[in-house]
């Protein structure tokens, strides 16, 4: 598979670079709502049997406007092809854009958020582009991130309420470097009932999961991709149908911030530096991506 490399962890790699950078909903209401249960409200783990895995999105960002004096971001069609394939494998219908313009990305956005999802199990929207503290950035402008899953609350999306939301970026979130703290072993160490009706939160069920913590940079390799992609395309690959998404990502987590370093040496303030990605789970139960008995659209 392509990513066989990945746990040699590209330390040989050159051309690493960054990636320079839960709201209310918009409508706000006291009023309840309501939808129908998609699982029992003690499960354990999250009804992944409907008829159809669900919608997957891909927000590749490549090129922008000159005004906004942003790098092509190259090797990012690495990771669009990469994620492409892994969610295919398992089982989403997977769409992806390039280049999208903000407004051209919102409606794409609302759009999904509009659709009947009753015979899904979840919905996936991954971004990669550049970004900053508190911002991402289109085609021709920045904007909020919270655009990208404001929409999908249960209040405003009721056929996934109670289904899983799930957001992967890859972005920069500042300008800021980790040197990382380099560990040296002690010397004294050695190897050695069910359908009863419930009330959920209208933000429950997410998880957005970044590329970084706030602040900081996120690397892109030109040829490769970017290492949060690789880590979790080689992750979704190998374990996907075994393990469930929160250990999943730690095992993301693990693979990005021990596996890969940037290498940099003609630039001594980017080289040697490390990465940890930054996953907020609002999930109330386990995900598993079981194989689809049915024939996948």
């Amino acid at each position: 598979m392509e990513e066989v490399g990945i746990k040699n962890n590209e330390l040989g790699s050159k051309h690493d670079e960054p990636d320079v950078k839960f709201k209310q909903p918009g409508l706000n209401t006291d009023l309840p709502s309501f939808a129908f249960l998609p699982v029992d409200r003690d499960s354990e783990a999250y009804n992944m049997n409907h008829v159809k895995r669900g919608k997957a999105c891909i927000f590749n960002h490549e090129n922008f406007n000159p005004n906004l004096d942003l790098k092509p971001r190259a090797g990012t069609s690495k990771d669009r092809d990469n994620l492409y394939m892994r969610l295919r494998e398992l089982d989403f219908d997977v769409t992806y854009f390039n280049d999208l313009t903000f407004n051209e990305l919102n409606t794409e956005i609302i759009k999904l958020a509009s659709e009947d999802h009753s015979e899904h199990d979840c919905v996936l929207v991954a971004l990669m582009s550049h970004g900053d503290d508190g911002i991402l950035y289109a085609k021709d402008q920045q904007y909020k991130p919270e655009k990208l899953w404001s929409h999908f609350t249960s209040d405003q999306c009721p056929t996934l309420a109670g289904k899983p939301k799930l957001f992967f970026i890859q972005a920069c979130q500042g300008d800021r470097l980790d040197a990382g703290t380099t560990m040296l072993p002690r010397v004294t160490e050695t190897d050695s009932p069910s359908a009863v009706a419930y009330k959920i939160p209208t933000h429950a069920d997410f998880l957005i999961a970044y590329s970084t913590v706030p602040g900081f940079y996120s690397w892109r390799n030109t040829t490769n991709g970017s290492w949060f992609v690789q880590a979790l395309c080689y992750v979704l690959s190998e374990r996907g149908r075994e393990d469930d998404l929160l250990s999943l990502m730690t095992t993301v987590s693990r693979i990005v911030s021990i596996g890969f370093e940037s290498n940099t040496p003609q630039d001594s303030n980017m080289h040697q530096r490390k990465q940890i990605p930054c996953v907020t789970s609002l999930l109330t139960r386990k995900i598993y991506f079981k194989r689809k008995t049915t024939r996948r659209i």
